[in-house]
Parts: structure tokens; sequence; C-alpha cells
């Protein structure tokens, strides 16, 4: 299977000038491929697909006695092209996907987690045993940070293994897509290196968060209104609207309103709804409440 990767590399390197951010998307969605390789195996998921997809739609249409048609033949051909490419799409937007995801649960405790390092460190406890404070598995789901506490499990067995905490805490921010995150891994690896007061650094850090997050929250509620007005429009209104238009479009023109028009308009109606809700949440901060 490698092999037959590496045969569509001169391919993957075409379709890179399209995807410039991949290789940082796969390394921050924990993606252990190089690039060219993901491109390559996403090109031969497209091939299988298209080669599928053509043998189903074409013994569908044989059945039909449609196939000898120069029409159903190039019908079959660009549907399976439609269905192959849509899945090729999708798979080089996975690691986009998974890095924003990972961004969202980083950002979701990342405050909380800072207070509790603030709060070790002003008590006088090494910043390297808060890491490990946080990077704990606890019983009680109330005192784990998620996706934090996991990159710093995994900064407490760099260091165990003999690398410098400083430096562990850069690779740390390198390979995590939130920046804020990167910014509190880098002024603590600064204040490591250095050997300053990294309570107040941690302070500094908590109340930018802190700001941040009432900003974001903010926005958010601004953002309701006109998102509010456009649904009103979009879901409520124009859909009553079209339909009293198109009743009495109907009679002057004579034209009979069947059953598939109204169920057609519903489906309109609920894709809308669904589109619409999934703008809101994409929409919504990604932040904690205790």
């Amino acid at each position: 299977m490698r092999k037959l990767i590496h045969g569509f590399y001169p391919f993957s390197a075409l379709v890179l000038r399209f995807y410039p951010s991949l290789e940082l998307e796969l390394a921050e969605a924990e993606f252990r491929i190089e690039a060219k390789d993901y491109v390559g195996a996403a090109i031969l998921a497209f091939l299988t697909y298209f080669s599928a997809a053509t043998i189903v739609l074409a013994s569908i249409a044989q059945t039909k006695n449609l196939l000898p048609q120069m029409d159903s033949r190039l019908a079959v051909l660009f549907f399976s092209f439609a269905i192959a490419f849509s899945i090729f799409v999708y798979i080089m937007s996975v690691p986009a996907w998974v890095s924003s995801r990972r961004k969202a649960e980083i950002e979701k405790n990342l405050l909380f987690a800072t207070r509790h390092l603030l709060i070790q460190t002003t008590a006088g406890v090494p910043l390297f045993d808060s890491i490990v404070s946080i990077s704990e598995d606890y019983a009680d789901p109330n005192l784990n940070y998620g996706e934090i506490s996991r990159e710093f499990r995994r900064i407490v067995k760099e260091v165990r293994g003999g690398k410098e905490l400083g430096e562990a805490l850069e690779e740390s921010a390198a390979r995590n897509p939130s920046p804020y995150y990167k910014r509190l891994m880098w002024q603590l690896a600064n204040s490591s290196k250095a050997g300053s007061n990294t309570g107040a650094v941690l302070r500094d850090v908590v109340d930018f968060l802190s700001n941040e997050q009432r900003i974001l929250i903010r926005n958010y509620g601004s953002e309701l209104n006109p998102l509010a007005m456009f649904y009103l429009i979009a879901c409520i209104i124009a859909p009553t609207m079209g339909l009293i238009f198109l009743a009495i479009f109907s009679n002057i023109a004579t034209i009979p309103i069947t059953e598939f028009t109204f169920m057609a308009a519903i489906g309109v109606l609920v894709v809308g709804q669904i589109i619409f809700i999934g703008l809101i949440k994409s929409r919504r901060p990604t932040v904690a409440f205790s």
C-alpha cells in the first residue's frame, strides 16, 4: 500500500499547492503522516470510490437499458466523479477539522488550568510539580482539564525522559493549534529558562485570558441579534411568503401544486434549520463555566 501511495507523489505535489497549510494541520491534529503521503492516500481513495461508483451506477443504468446512450454514459461518469471528488475534499478537510476541534478542547479549560498553575506556583510549588498535578488523571471529572491534562502528561513524560522543561514547553506550543495555549507555553518556557518569577507571568496570562473570554462572550451576544433577524427572514417569513405566492401563481397559470412540491419545500426548510443551528454553534465561543 505504501509503495502504491508513493506512486502518486507527482500528483501529490500538485495538490499540495492548493493546501499549503496541510503539513501544519496534520501536525496540530496529531496525524503522524507526511503531507505528501496523506495526499497520496486521498488520491488513492478518490480513484477507488470513482471506480466503485462507476461500476454501481453503470450496472443500474444497464438494467434500465440506458447505458448505450451517450447522455447516460456521460451522466454515470459525472455522478461518479462528483461522489469521488466530494469524498476527496472531505478527506482533505479532516486534518483542519480535527485541529479546530483540538483547539476548542484546549481553550475550553485553558483559563482554569492556568489558574491552577498560578495557585500552585504562588504557594511555592515548583512549576514542573504544578504541571504534574494537572497532568494526573483524577477520578473526579471536575478535576481534569481534558486535552490540556493529556498534553501536560506528554510534557511530564518528556522531561522525565531527560528533556529540558523549557524545551518541552516550546515543543508543546509548536504542536498545538490554540494561539492562547502557545502564548502560555512560550511565557512559561521563557520564565523557566530565565529563572524569573513564574507567578507574575501566570497572573498576567490569567488576566489576559479572562479579558479575552469576556470579549468573546460580548461579541457573541452582539452577533445573536443579526442572526435572529436572518433566521426570521430566511426560515419563517421567506418560506411563508413563498408558499403564498406559489399558490397564487398556480391559480393564475393553472399549474397544479403537487404533494411533491410541498415535500420539497419542507425538505428545504429542514436543511435551512440545520444550517442555521450549525452556524450558531460554530460562532459560539469555546469557554468553560464553573
